[in-house]
């Protein structure tokens, strides 16, 4: 979707119309799942939270401003959502149930990596939590780098050595055969 399309969208959303609500969420959908899966890494969560973002899209389309970059712009609020939910179950568990929280929300995810087949969270243990979001926003929600380094509020430059070195990294360890 161009950035017109998505503007006449929104402007169809803030009148009122489901179609422009429909035509967002037909093209982002997937995108957005993407995103909050990477995030919560539980598949029910992912689903709810893409559920919740399209009605967030519809309460706040009369306070969209036009302008460049609606995918960032989708991605930061994605992005914030998922960061907001993650924050709000971590104050739900029980002291004693830590141990268990940590494994429902680390476990191996169901998606699938876009290296070579392997689960994502098996391969991307190598990298650090930065490095991991990075590729992840990349490969799984299909941001450019410029869409990564504004959702993440970092320099251009910052996200795509950032990239670069965590592919690295993963080549290194499929060299050695730790990647499997």
């Amino acid at each position: 979707m161009t950035d017109a399309e998505f503007e006449a969208a929104m402007a169809r959303i803030a009148g009122g119309d489901r179609e422009g609500l429909r035509a967002v969420y037909d093209a982002y959908a997937d995108k957005i799942f993407r995103i909050f899966l990477s995030k919560v890494r539980k598949r029910e969560d992912a689903e709810d939270l893409t559920s919740e973002f399209f009605l967030k899209l519809w309460d706040i389309a009369r306070q969209h401003r036009s302008g460049a970059g609606h995918r960032a712009w989708l991605g930061t609020i994605a992005r914030n959502m998922a960061i907001d939910f993650l924050r709000h179950a971590s104050h739900e568990t029980p002291v004693e149930d830590t141990e268990e929280h940590a494994s429902m929300i680390d476990p191996v995810s169901t998606e699938e990596s876009a290296l070579g087949g392997v689960h994502t969270a098996e391969i991307l243990r190598f990298l650090s939590e930065d490095e991991q979001e990075i590729v992840r926003l990349h490969l799984a929600a299909e941001l450019t780098f410029r869409e990564i380094a504004s959702v993440l509020r970092k320099p251009l430059g910052t996200v795509a050595w950032k990239y670069r070195t965590a592919i690295g990294k993963l080549k290194k360890h499929a060299e050695e055969g730790r990647l499997s």
